[in-house]
């Protein structure tokens, strides 16, 4: 870590987010909208650029690069096959009628958009406590990523503990004082960071390890099962199929892509992001297989959760030292990209769905409040990630079937003029009950059909909306009109 050259690439990364705090917090009125919207002001490049920085976290090139490095080449496919088609897709069938509504009526989040149309304070209720539930292990996994990092590519001169300290206190540097607009620069400046620097260090990494053709001869000659889905048990088609279904779907259940969808200035925004997003998505995850893959051959033994450091232990071990910090920079940017998002995102719940049930509170306060919840939803995420209770992966597949059992809710109150309030919550509660058995292993594994956890709920909660939706009193016409008569002036 002793080289001028990479000590001023750090230096001149970390000021560079300084000054966007800075200026963020010029730009940023005081008022509940412009804190936690960004005025309801993102254009094309912004939307793009935040959608896509959000999403990408410890997870992509940290968790993923340690799947790939147990199952070879096919990890791409696990995660990637449908995501960069489907994904992109939510973005415009929810996406889209959400931000109508949202600027009709001025709805900001999942609790509003979904409690408003049912007209429920307890769907409402349930979407804030689910949502916050499941970003808060989300979250974890960005620090966890990297941290490890960090302190693996600093030789251990940064303990992991310290290194959790620093991504959180630097990503509150610029999201306390200019809320979204901060984190949204942010996005843009790092989105580029990381994705230019990252193929960049794909081939420094690939030179130092003898040329791509020399690791594909190695492969061959060593680890051939790498370069055969069939061969590895972990993805077979019922897995791949399970994994494929629950990524694609959950991204937009991720509350702050749900806000950020909502704070974009028009919906030809959204129309230029669903036709970017999946381009950016498969390269980057391109190259996180191949890193993952590689790293395999080049320090083989690494077992369980030691591969999360495949990624951090090949800068180290194969790069020069400026390298290496470039190498940090790259995974800086891509956690800390989520890191800031994900705590203004539970910020913003708790402050605009939760708090005015105690009391009343105005513009200001709100933005202080915020504040306040950043802090405390910091240190409870930097708490978890001292425990790491288990793989990257494994926190980040929990966390997706959580969000993707709650999407069929939100799609039928977008589209399906008979959902009623009480098939709603019935469809919210008992899926995630039942998620939660598999998990624990309190109903066997021959419940499932084989399938991950999240498939069956998935469609558990889709018989029981239309179940209990047809069973009791269908909403009212007053209460249809307000919500499908603006779909109607919009698409007649």
């Amino acid at each position: 870590m002793n080289n001028l050259p990479g000590i001023l690439i750090l230096a001149i990364y970390f000021l560079i987010l300084v000054a966007i705090g800075v200026f963020g917090a010029r730009a940023t009125k005081k008022t509940r909208e412009e804190y936690f919207m960004a005025g309801r002001g993102l254009g094309s490049l912004a939307i793009f650029m935040t959608l896509f920085a959000s999403n990408i976290t410890a997870f992509t090139i940290i968790g993923y690069a340690g799947f790939a490095y147990h199952v070879g080449f096919g990890a791409y496919g696990y995660v990637i096959g449908w995501s960069i088609f489907i994904t992109p897709f939510t973005y415009y069938l929810v996406g889209y009628r959400s931000w109508l509504l949202g600027k009709r009526y001025g709805y900001a989040t999942q609790p509003q958009v979904f409690g408003g149309i049912l007209k429920s304070p307890l769907v409402a209720m349930l979407f804030l406590m689910l949502l916050l539930y499941y970003t808060l292990p989300y979250l974890v996994v960005s620090i966890i990523g990297g941290s490890l990092a960090f302190s693996t590519i600093s030789n251990g001169v940064v303990p992991y503990w310290l290194a959790a300290l620093a991504l959180i206190c630097v990503s509150l540097f610029y999201t306390l004082p200019a809320g979204m607009r901060g984190t949204v620069w942010t996005d843009i400046f790092q989105g580029t960071v990381f994705m230019t620097v990252a193929v960049l260090l794909l081939f420094a990494v690939a030179q130092s390890l003898g040329g791509f053709s020399a690791l594909t001869n190695r492969i061959i000659l060593e680890n051939p099962a790498l370069l055969q889905r069939s061969l590895s048990p972990a993805i077979v088609p019922i897995n791949w199929f399970s994994f494929a279904f629950t990524n694609s779907i959950a991204v937009i259940v991720f509350p702050h892509m749900f806000t950020r969808i909502l704070a974009a200035r028009s919906t030809t925004s959204l129309k230029k992001t669903s036709l970017y997003y999946p381009l950016a998505m498969a390269g980057i995850f391109a190259i996180s297989t191949l890193l993952g893959v590689w790293g395999a051959v080049s320090i083989p033994g690494l077992i369980g959760k030691e591969s999360d450091n495949i990624v951090p232990l090949l800068i180290q071990q194969y790069l020069s030292p400026t390298w290496m910090i470039l190498g940090l920079v790259v995974i800086l940017a891509i956690v800390k990209s989520s890191i800031d998002s994900q705590l203004l995102s539970v910020a913003h719940l708790v402050t605009d769905d939760l708090l005015p049930r105690f009391r009343k509170v105005s513009n200001q306060q709100a933005v202080f409040w915020g504040r306040i919840f950043l802090l405390v939803f910091a240190a409870a995420a930097f708490y978890i990630s001292l425990i790491r209770p288990a793989a990257i992966l494994s926190i980040a597949a929990f966390a997706f079937s959580g969000f993707s059992v709650m999407l069929p809710v939100m799609i039928a109150a977008l589209y399906w003029p008979r959902t009623n309030k009480y098939g709603a919550a019935a469809a919210l509660i008992i899926p995630a009950i039942m998620l939660h058995l598999w998990y624990l292993n309190v109903l066997p594994g021959w419940t499932s059909f084989g399938f991950m956890p999240v498939f069956p709920a998935f469609v558990l909660a889709i018989v029981i909306l239309v179940v209990v939706s047809y069973l009791t009193p269908a909403p009212s016409m007053e209460q249809r009109t307000e919500t499908f008569g603006v779909f109607d002036e919009v698409f007649r």
